[in-house]
């Protein structure tokens, strides 16, 4: 279940930086994985105990860092994923659990201190405030009302929450504005897209549950918002394996197409061969018909008949092997292997020559 999703422009990031903020979580936190090191050269992928990393550049655009843990006390398993797009530099922010069905825990919803470290970090482009772990003061509401923002805004018409760990709670989701002697009003207002919502408040009820649900409020719309436009590393990776079936498919038709106009070449060659086979093999019978004319009328004459038909006939048999010795010659310069050329081999052989 995707519990946290959240996207921001960044300035001036990249992939070691990242590495450098996985790093310093996963040494500072209970997620350390023993024997690690991170060759950045990618795809990258290191398993220990019940912890599982993975790094990958996805299309030469998405940076992916891809972390999964699977809590053996609590039988849940956690995702954390951080994409970040390298093109349009846009840092895309996943977190999602599954608890198993024989789990007696459901843990709440925390975002990694991952998250925490990159939200409150340079690299993230102001919105209409910085995000921080501290409310922000504002003296004109109106103004602020009309002003551009990504995140909503939660205004506090109320003084029974504090407004400083109402923000830390919100980190990432919201910025939540105060001015300075605030009537107790009772109520949070949501500022989003221009307009606004009353988030009414109970006394009688703890704080922090109030602030929970106001939170999964926001965390639900956040998600119903984007779910059409996150990416995720599954998405990304099925998207490589399916590219790569294309690739391969279309591979061997574009081999299988290459393969069927090389049979029609020589095909071509052959019927050219054939043709010219044919043309000498008629002009050698119209030469011996004629021969054997003229020898049947040098059996009534004394004198010598001269008949130059014969050398005639020897330069046909000439020129064919020259032709054929020609095309044998092509073949065996390209360093291509072919059927017709040990054919054409045999042929020159026959008649006292080859290759």
């Amino acid at each position: 279940m995707l519990c946290y999703y959240a996207v921001f422009p960044t300035k001036n990031l990249n992939q070691d930086i990242l590495i450098g903020f996985l790093w310093d979580w996963l040494e500072h936190s209970k997620n350390k994985m023993e024997g690690l090191y991170i060759e950045k050269t990618f795809p990258f992928e290191y398993e220990v105990d019940h912890k599982h990393l993975k790094l990958q550049i996805f299309d030469e655009k998405y940076f992916t860092i891809y972390f999964s843990t699977q809590d053996n006390d609590k039988n849940t398993h956690f995702i954390v994923e951080v994409i970040y797009d390298m093109l349009e530099e846009k840092i895309h922010l996943r977190f999602s659990k599954e608890t198993s069905h024989d789990s007696r825990y459901i843990s709440a919803v925390s975002i990694p201190v991952l998250f925490k470290n990159i939200l409150v970090s340079p690299y993230i482009k102001s919105d209409i405030y910085p995000l921080s772990y501290k409310a922000h003061h504002v003296k004109d509401i109106e103004a602020m009302k009309v002003q551009e923002h990504q995140l909503p805004i939660l205004y506090m018409h109320t003084t029974y929450i504090d407004a400083n760990l109402l923000a830390r709670k919100m980190l990432g989701l919201a910025h939540v504005c105060y001015c300075k002697n605030q009537k107790e009003e009772g109520y949070i207002e949501i500022i989003d897209d221009h307009e606004s919502r009353i988030f009414q408040l109970n006394k009688k009820r703890q704080s922090l549950y109030q602030i929970y649900e106001l939170n999964e409020l926001l965390r639900n719309e956040i998600i119903k918002k984007y779910k059409n436009h996150m990416p995720s590393y599954e998405q990304l990776y099925q998207n490589q394996i399916l590219h790569q079936q294309n690739m391969t498919m279309k591979n061997a038709y574009d081999y299988q197409e290459e393969f069927k106009k090389e049979i029609k070449r020589q095909q071509i060659e052959v019927d050219e061969l054939k043709d010219i086979y044919h043309m000498l093999m008629e002009d050698k019978q119209k030469a011996l018909k004629q021969n054997q004319k003229l020898m049947q009328v040098g059996q009534y004459h004394d004198a010598l008949i001269y008949v130059d038909h014969m050398d005639k006939i020897a330069s046909y048999h000439d020129c064919l092997l020259q032709y054929i010795q020609h095309k044998a010659h092509d073949l065996e310069t390209t360093q291509e292997i072919y059927r017709r050329l040990d054919i054409l081999n045999a042929i020159l052989k026959k008649n006292g020559d080859s290759i």
